[in-house]
């Protein structure tokens, strides 16, 4: 299992430029069935990529060196078998990324300037993931989930620097650490505890330290900062964390109880009852803003003043239609728009290049059904300025 996150978008967007570049997306099966369905798929993906590339004026010999390394991957029975949901691959010239991902796509194959990434953005956004931290005073775990996945995360690194940082005044008769890596099922990776009543005495300082000091590793250890974080503990440890806690969206619901006895998956089912509210809720809340704010100038349906401003980072929310798609060109430096009825060579796609630049200038970007957008049009953009 991958996931996908901004700093990959920023990978691929290297590759911008570069020639064509080839994205393929498709639903992937489990199981016996699907490890034989899968790459027959996928060899479909790449046959109709290869096509494309052809309109593109490209050789033999160049569509080859492309799409090589999907060509491989159709053979690898052993990747077939073992699928998330959905799978994300990316193709140009000496360059391959691919993904197996909690999100059940749409097939398609799409050849353009640059990576197509808005089938993406449901994860992107972080429209769907979120982190569970679990604490107690025998316990440190923390958890990547979406609507469909979670993954523990290794704080063993973690674990580490904090004792190298704070050893000395941890003496062995009041605190121990013991770390390993993530297991399946949610086993522990980091456990500190003390023995016997006087560690009550020092512990609660010691503990506001330690929580502090995990509250200040997170950015390092988030791929999606703006991510919701919930907290899973007893009811006396919670208020201590708070107390020092930076994270942004750290949210007033929690898990009550001692986490350390509970599976991944357990913890990822209670988290999800509270997560979910909080991403419709947001969703909702920039729908509403955009109907509050229409017809005062800083909302617009028309492309050719949505991906300008997408660039200048003038985009705080962002409606995208799924399954929607509008070709043509942006010219940087007159700030021009053309459209085209579908892909040609060196053109881009409008809504995705809109979204794209959306999200690498911090505006929110929700990627939806065309019947949940806030108009008919496909593009919905709520400006900063």
């Amino acid at each position: 299992m991958e996931y996908f996150s901004k700093k990959d978008v920023q990978n691929l967007l290297q590759q911008r430029g570069k020639g064509p570049s080839v994205s393929l997306y498709m639903p992937t099966l489990k199981g016996v069935p699907g490890s034989r369905d899968n790459p027959i798929r996928f060899k479909n993906l790449v046959a109709k990529s290869e096509e494309e590339l052809a309109a593109w004026g490209l050789s033999s010999l160049e569509r080859r060196e492309i799409l090589e390394p999907a060509q491989q991957l159709v053979n690898d029975s052993h990747f077939w078998g073992n699928q998330s949901k959905g799978f994300a691959s990316f193709l140009s010239a000496g360059f391959f990324r691919s993904y197996r991902l909690p999100v059940e796509f749409d097939e398609m194959a799409v050849v353009k300037n640059s990576f197509y990434f808005k089938p993406l953005f449901s994860l992107l956004a972080a429209d769907g993931q979120f982190y569970v931290l679990a604490l107690s005073k025998k316990d440190a775990r923390l958890l990547m989930g979406t609507r469909g996945m979670v993954e523990e995360m290794d704080l063993s690194e973690t674990i580490r620097k904090f004792e190298e940082t704070f050893g000395f005044e941890l003496p062995q008769q009041y605190l121990q650490f013991h770390t390993k890596a993530p297991a399946v099922g949610g086993m522990r990776m980091a456990m500190f505890h003390g023995h016997g009543g006087e560690v009550d005495s020092v512990q609660t300082e010691r503990l506001r330290k330690y929580f502090r000091f995990i509250d200040g590793e997170l950015p390092q250890l988030l791929d999606q900062r703006n991510a919701p974080l919930v907290l899973a503990c007893v009811d006396h440890l919670a208020p201590l964390y708070r107390e020092v806690s930076k994270y942004p969206i750290l949210l007033e619901q929690g898990i009550r109880g001692n986490p350390e006895n509970i599976t991944a998956q357990e913890l990822h089912r209670e988290a999800w009852k509270i997560v979910e509210p909080y991403f419709h809720r947001k969703r909702e809340e920039a729908r509403s803003r955009y109907y509050d704010l229409r017809g005062t100038g800083k909302t617009s349906t028309n492309l050719s003043e949505i991906v300008p401003a997408s660039f200048h980072g003038r985009i705080n929310d962002l409606f995208v239609a799924l399954g929607k798609q509008q070709w043509g060109w942006y010219h940087k430096e007159s700030q021009e728009v053309e459209w085209h009825e579908g892909p040609r060579p060196d053109s881009e796609e409008l809504l995705d290049l809109a979204a794209t630049e959306t999200f690498i200038n911090n505006g929110n970007v929700f990627a939806v059904d065309p019947g949940q957008m806030p108009e008919t049009e496909p593009a919905a953009a709520i400006f900063r300025w």
